[in-house]
């Protein structure tokens, strides 16, 4: 993912070259209704799968009376010296019908209402929810890499989804600007209404900025059950411990796939316009390894951390 870098060359400027789009030497070209863009797909077997039962993480957030207006951090240590465990035990409280609604749907309801209710009650952080994305089949890693400024276009899409104990990234890269529709087509194909979509900082940049670029083109956005966001849980488990946060700094500290000589974030601009002069698609060979890593190891994030928790 690539934050907002001012500085840049337009898009708009940048479209100006007419010459052929050069062959890339790895990959396949990929063409659609829309125009063609290059694939490339990297496989890489999962490190560890979590073996976690849905009951169990059921269970685990029941246990939460912080989840109920009115019960801090302070007031659940006290309800929990007197022997108040589980949301159920607060029936016969002043909280009681807060907490049978909290309980039904937690107990009852599906993952994406659970979802939901954690969105509602400002809690969507909470590293404890991670433990019910066990449904590995439906889970979509997403990464995206831009010109580096807003509203400009995508210039990378990297999609990883989980077959047979793997975790296969496909990755549509443009190159040409005006390759985009295309590439944001294809990428579209991959979201369904039951994925669950895990990213990391995609809360606040990749998903709107996709969502953006679709507008842009007058294109339905993509759906989705569930978005994970796995910055948010791993500043609440790790900021104490970690020096930063950033996807690169959590990887030195965790098992994942390792990224030997990586290109930063924010020098994919600068690669991208140096390949727009020079027309040369090796430039952009370390860029789609980086890409290709910030999505395999979203996988590794996410079972390390439910392992963590519910191992």
């Amino acid at each position: 993912m690539t934050v907002t870098h001012s500085g840049f060359v337009p898009a708009s400027s940048l479209m100006q070259d007419s010459s052929p789009a050069p062959s890339f030497s790895f990959g396949e070209e990929v063409e659609t209704a829309d125009g063609c863009c290059l694939k490339k797909e990297t496989v890489f077997p999962l490190l560890s799968e979590p073996q976690n039962e849905e009951a169990l993480v059921r269970r685990r957030l029941a246990e939460d009376l912080t989840l109920v207006p009115g019960i801090g951090k302070i007031r659940e240590a006290e309800l929990k010296r007197k022997g108040i465990q589980t949301l159920h035990d607060l029936k016969a409280t002043r909280f009681s019908d807060a907490a049978e609604d909290i309980a039904d749907i937690i107990e009852n309801g599906s993952v994406r209402e659970i979802f939901l209710l954690y969105q509602e009650l400002r809690r969507t952080s909470d590293p404890y929810l991670l433990g019910l994305l066990g449904n590995t089949k439906t889970h979509l890693y997403f990464d995206i890499e831009t010109l580096g400024m807003a509203h400009s276009p995508i210039i990378l899409f990297g999609i990883g989804e989980i077959e047979e104990g793997a975790v296969k990234v496909t990755q549509y890269l443009l190159r040409d600007i005006a390759e985009e529709l295309p590439a944001l087509m294809l990428t579209r194909e991959h979201f369904k209404k039951d994925s669950a979509v895990i990213s990391y900082n995609g809360r606040c940049f990749d998903i709107p900025y996709l969502n953006n670029r679709l507008a842009y083109y007058g294109e339905r956005e993509v759906r989705f059950s569930v978005h994970a966001d796995l910055l948010h849980p791993t500043r609440k488990l790790f900021r104490d411990e970690f020096p930063d946060c950033r996807l690169e700094t959590v990887e030195e500290y965790i098992p994942t796939f390792s990224r030997g000589a990586d290109v930063p974030g924010y020098l994919v601009p600068v690669y991208y316009q140096r390949y727009l002069l020079r027309k040369d698609l090796e430039i952009l060979r370390p860029v789609v390894e980086h890409n290709t890593l910030d999505v395999a190891n979203l996988a590794c994030l996410l079972n390390y951390e439910t392992e963590m928790l519910y191992g």
